[in-house]
């Protein structure tokens, strides 16, 4: 907090009308990084450069004053102090960014430290610093920020997932940087670490996620695809580590809501989906689901059976079971039919349908409505961007189903299709024709109008 204190405290001393165009101009500030180590001299230079994007209004922007939490981490995981440093401001471990470039010079450094930057996220910006996977592994390792530690992992799984992903669509083989794999599985079965902490670790970057940072060209089936070859190798490399941890997270008694036992239960599960994918077995998420005693437990045994197995017969068991146990229960009903509703695959439309019909869905129902057609748009990426626009022609007779008895809902699941541009060309093509089927619909509330108006206009 003192460090904001201090970005106002000497805003107020410059000129205040620069001051006010800072205070009030609009944007996330993208700030680029690079690092350079001086043997001889013994120096690291740290080389930074903001920039304001233009928005509407402002499209001149002055530099921001950005304090960046950082640390030098040594060989031996340990912080290295500089015995002295140019360049700009620095206040123990945060570098004062106000220029719009700045070099910042850290002398006796003894040996080449690894850069760990906007530590605990300490300024709200878009950080592009290219740094290697040993570098980046070196502070998943050491950095004593469990941010830092938690995006370095983050860093360098994307990078493994799109070319996964770029592999798959081109039908080359996929392959993981052992860096990657041995980085997780290290932060996996740290103990030092919190359970709830090395749960999130091992959640790696999503489909959604994987879509945003490749931008275009977009190819659902590969995603998938090459994500869930990442995730084998991981399981397959770690499996006595996560057979480890679901038996040490396993919670004997009776259940108890406090955070350390969620934490527990958070790493447990997430080493029972890695043993799905090491073992290639519906049988242990079965077991899971017959023993679970809380809602948590059993809806991602379900979700792991109805996900990876969805044609075992533990998989029908259990949808049956847990309709049966929780029949007269419409908030978890709602959950039974999202479990289905985002089964991975092409198969997911006629699900979907099938669903549909089933006597417990109920047209009139907004609740139910976004459980199963909302769940299927947002949240099944292969089963809604199926290749030959299936899934964007069923939403669109759902929207304008839905519309003249609730526009708010119909308005909110329509977004679902936001990216549409984003997709490989053929999908895109079925997606934007989806849209003018709506578009060209007569007697369209306002708020579908808005929505549908807006994405095809771009």
């Amino acid at each position: 907090m003192e460090d904001y204190v201090k970005c106002f405290e000497d805003a107020a001393g410059r000129d205040l009308a620069q001051f006010s165009l800072w205070y009030h101009q609009a944007g996330t500030p993208l700030v680029t990084a690079s690092a350079e180590y001086d043997a001889a001299a013994a120096t690291l230079t740290l080389s930074l450069e903001q920039m304001v994007p233009a928005t509407p209004g402002q499209p001149d922007k002055v530099p921001m004053h950005i304090p960046l939490s950082f640390a030098l981490i040594s060989d031996n995981g340990s912080e290295a102090q500089a015995s002295s440093v140019t360049g700009g401001d620095v206040t123990g471990d945060v570098l004062h960014l106000t220029e719009r470039s700045q070099t910042f010079v850290f002398s006796g450094i003894a040996s080449r430290p690894v850069v760990s930057l906007n530590r605990s996220f300490s300024a709200p910006i878009n950080l592009a610093f290219h740094q290697s996977p040993a570098d980046l592994a070196h502070i998943a390792r050491h950095d004593s920020d469990l941010f830092a530690r938690w995006q370095a992992l983050n860093d360098l799984a994307l990078p493994n997932l799109i070319q996964a992903a770029k592999n798959a669509a081109s039908g080359e083989t996929i392959t993981c940087d052992p860096a990657l794999i041995a980085a997780l599985l290290e932060a996996a079965a740290d103990e030092s670490l919190e359970p709830a902490f090395r749960a999130e670790v091992l959640n790696l970057p999503s489909e959604a996620d994987i879509g945003r940072e490749m931008g275009k060209d977009i190819q659902p089936d590969a995603i998938h695809a090459g994500r869930k070859a990442i995730l084998t190798m991981i399981a397959e490399a770690g499996e006595a580590t996560f057979l480890s941890l679901a038996g040490a997270m396993k919670i004997d008694g009776e259940y108890q809501p406090d955070s350390a036992s969620a934490g527990k239960r958070s790493l447990r599960n997430s080493a029972l989906s890695y043993l799905t994918y090491a073992e290639n077995s519906p049988s242990r998420a079965a077991e899971a689901f017959g023993t679970a005693d809380n809602m948590t437990d059993l809806a991602q045994a379900l979700t792991l059976l109805a996900h990876r197995f969805p044609d075992a017969s533990e998989t029908t068991a259990a949808l049956a079971s847990f309709l049966t146990r929780f029949d007269g229960n419409p908030l978890v009903l709602d959950k039974w039919f999202t479990i289905q509703a985002t089964i991975p695959g092409e198969a997911a439309l006629e699900r979907v349908k099938a669903l549909m019909d089933n006597p417990r869905f109920t047209a009139s129902n907004p609740n139910r409505v976004r459980s199963l057609v909302g769940a299927f748009a947002f949240f099944n990426a292969t089963g809604f961007n199926r290749a030959d626009g299936a899934g964007y022609r069923f939403l669109a007779e759902q929207i304008l189903a839905i519309d003249p008895k609730n526009p708010q809902l119909a308005a909110r699941i329509l977004t679902s299709m936001r990216s549409w541009r984003s997709l490989e060309p053929v999908r895109a093509d079925h997606a934007h024709a989806a849209l003018m089927t709506i578009e060209r619909a007569g007697g369209l509330s306002t708020d579908v109008r808005d929505i549908v108006e807006r994405m095809l206009k771009g």
